[in-house]
């Protein structure tokens, strides 16, 4: 019994067996990421109209809002939240969900709305976190398929040789070099949009975070003052996060 022989069968099986597999799953691949490119190039022509000094107009957001939570005037407080979403230019899809959240969260009242807002974050680096996974997966997993679909048409094109049948391996090659291009082809743009949107994506953390530092620090800060019969100050200054 030739163990050996019987090895090389079974591998060149599964080989011819994982040859169409891998290429439609390229095939799908390469639309995903054709359409995760097209939304990706409509979220950048969005993104440039925003205006700039987005901080002082989280700042403005803020003071209004925090003044009403102090006066106990939750609804009007989401008021000026809504009002901000309608009249800002340019925020992203994540941004504008986070300030609809936000504007319930004000209305629901001060109570734990610290740790409430802490929530709201943390669902929203979740959810960050997932839509960058797409593209990434894609980055690793692109270049992987496009390699085997190179090598997997590689041993019968060699085989196709030796026997001198040369239509055969044309054909071999053909997919070789097809599925390398598909596989790199959907690395790299996967790749662009990676990057560039984990770079979007830890700006809209941010001024996530800023907006309900800057509230919420606004009303401690009042608090704290009123407490002590003292006129609160003029500097606003974000609450520390860890």
């Amino acid at each position: 019994m030739n163990i050996l022989g019987l090895m090389q069968s079974a591998h060149y099986l599964i080989m011819n067996a994982l040859l169409y597999p891998v290429m439609g799953l390229l095939l799908f691949l390469v639309v995903a990421v054709l359409f995760i490119s097209g939304n990706f190039v409509s979220e950048f022509v969005y993104r440039r109209k925003r205006h700039p000094g987005g901080d002082r107009h989280c700042e403005k957001l803020a003071g209004r809002v925090s003044k009403n939570i102090l006066q106990a005037q939750h609804e009007a407080a989401a008021e000026k939240v809504k009002d901000y979403l309608e009249e800002s230019i340019g925020q992203s899809r994540s941004m504008r969900d986070f300030l609809s959240d936000f504007a319930r969260l004000v209305a629901d009242g001060r109570d734990n709305l610290e740790i409430r807002a802490e929530k709201v974050l943390q669902q929203y680096e979740i959810r960050t976190s997932e839509a960058l996974d797409k593209s990434r997966v894609m980055i690793r997993i692109g270049p992987m398929l496009g390699l085997m679909g190179t090598l997997i048409p590689m041993g019968p094109a060699l085989l196709a040789l030796t026997k001198g049948d040369l239509t055969q391996m044309a054909n071999g090659l053909i997919i070789a070099f097809g599925t390398t291009v598909s596989g790199l082809t959907i690395g790299v743009l996967a790749y662009v949009i990676s990057v560039a949107r984990e770079r979007w994506y830890v700006q809209d953390m941010r001024d996530m975070e800023y907006i309900v530092d800057l509230t919420l620090g606004n009303v401690d800060r009042h608090t704290q003052s009123a407490g002590n019969g003292q006129e609160p100050g003029a500097t606003v200054l974000p609450m520390s996060r860890g």
